[in-house]
């Protein structure tokens, strides 16, 4: 023991003292990681619990999306029966209106007939008299010998107007309307032959 010097006897009781701080800083150090590590891992369930809302909402967006698209081939399907009903529907009115063309185009062949019979007759010298227009109530003259013999016929000349051979032949425009329903006074010809009723 003698043999020892002071420097050694320094250097020994240094040691636990290092040890002490070593300890300290070792302790510090693995309170810091510890603390890194939770901070971390509170990071990361938060990220998990992000990524779980995310897949949450995927599902429910393809939810809807799946949704959308059933009611997209239910419209789809109700759109092409509109259509169809449409082409029935407007196939019918074209055939409608053909079917009243084809009897308007009759309707005028018979009247266009029956006007060149009724000229072909005045032609030949016979008088006909159109019955005199009666409410629905009033006897009706058919048949009636006065009424035809008391009608005159009148050829159209220059100039001539229904006003002008009303005041001629001292009867009404619409007694010369009446009697004469299949004329268009608007466009009378030159040699036309129309009936002048008698005057009442």
């Amino acid at each position: 023991m003698d043999n020892l010097s002071s420097a050694d006897l320094d250097a020994s009781s240094k040691t636990p003292l290092f040890i002490g701080i070593a300890a300290v800083i070792i302790a510090v150090i693995g309170v810091w990681l510890g603390w890194l590590g939770f901070s971390k891992a509170n990071e990361l369930e938060a990220r998990i619990a992000e990524i779980s809302g995310a897949a949450e909402s995927l599902s429910k967006l393809e939810s809807t999306v799946n949704d959308n698209s059933e009611m997209l081939r239910k419209a789809a399907g109700k759109i092409a029966s509109i259509e169809s009903n449409l082409g029935t529907v407007t196939t019918a009115i074209e055939k409608d209106v053909a079917d009243v063309k084809r009897s308007v185009r009759s309707v005028a062949m018979q009247a266009g007939t029956a006007l060149k019979k009724a000229e072909a007759i005045e032609k030949e010298g016979v008088k006909v008299a159109a019955p005199p227009a009666t409410s629905p109530s009033a006897p009706t003259s058919k048949g009636d010998p006065s009424i035809a013999s008391s009608s005159i016929s009148h050829t159209i000349a220059a100039g001539d107007t229904y006003g002008k051979l009303s005041t001629k032949y001292k009867v009404s425009v619409n007694a010369l309307l009446d009697a004469n329903p299949g004329v268009d006074p608007r466009r009378l010809r030159i040699g036309q032959k129309i009936i002048i009723p008698s005057a009442q």
